[in-house]
């Protein structure tokens, strides 16, 4: 290989927006190589072809792509960095819903002085329903009713741990189809009934009833998921 052809670790750094401990780091662990190594001096160079994985390594690695991925979709075509993308961007906004409870846990803890009241009595922090796909039903509940998934526990949060909204329905996957009457029924109270049950609707679940207002208690409505699932939707 001609040396004229490689560029040095400096030009290279420059050419493609990484620093140059990070292309030395990337050395050691094997995710971008040097197509030269000085045995006396230990300099480094690289082709020009190595240029577009540096960049974008260089570009996933600043949106906070983790190594293991970055490493899986270097040299691979455009669709496989796409779905990388995706699933990244999906942890991020999990993330983000998460951060909104611990915020929401904060401004309690401001506001009443403790972050976990007294009970005055045992109170219901979890049920179970029975879903044909953990993943599939996770999605649809968290773009219907921007909930956090928890992974670690097949379960979908509201609120945090020790604060007052603080539940959990946990997603377990059933062994044979859905039906419509071995769903679970419970109820979600919402600031916005027909908001939430628009976005619902528009998740993908069904309308079984629509928004309506009662005298006897307040404006309701009632969805059903993919599952059979029933989903009464209360006015807070």
């Amino acid at each position: 290989m001609n040396g004229d052809d490689l560029l040095n670790i400096g030009a290279f750094a420059a050419a493609t927006g990484l620093t140059i401990p990070a292309l030395r780091h990337y050395d050691e662990i094997g995710l971008l190589k040097p197509a030269r190594v000085d045995a006396g001096t230990g300099y480094r160079r690289y082709r020009r072809g190595q240029l577009d994985d540096a960049r974008l390594i260089c570009g996933l690695r600043a949106v906070g792509v983790p190594i293991d991925e970055v490493r899986a979709v270097v040299g691979q075509a455009a669709g496989q960095v796409r779905s990388t993308l995706d699933g990244h961007r999906e942890r991020l906004v999990a993330q983000v819903r998460e951060l909104s409870q611990r915020i929401l846990a904060v401004d309690e803890f401001i506001e009443k002085g403790s972050p976990m009241p007294a009970l005055q009595a045992a109170r219901p922090v979890q049920i179970r329903i029975k879903v044909g796909d953990v993943q599939e039903a996770a999605a649809f509940y968290t773009a219907a009713f921007d909930v956090v998934f928890n992974e670690a526990i097949s379960s979908l949060q509201f609120g945090t741990y020790r604060s007052d909204r603080f539940f959990l329905i946990t997603l377990e996957e059933r062994d044979g189809p859905a039906s419509e009457t071995c769903g679970t029924r419970f109820g979600l109270l919402v600031e916005d009934v027909d908001a939430v049950h628009h976005r619902a609707v528009s998740a993908g679940a069904v309308e079984v009833g629509p928004p309506t207002d009662f005298s006897w208690k307040p404006r309701t409505s009632c969805v059903r998921d993919r599952d059979g699932n029933f989903i009464d939707l209360s006015q807070g």
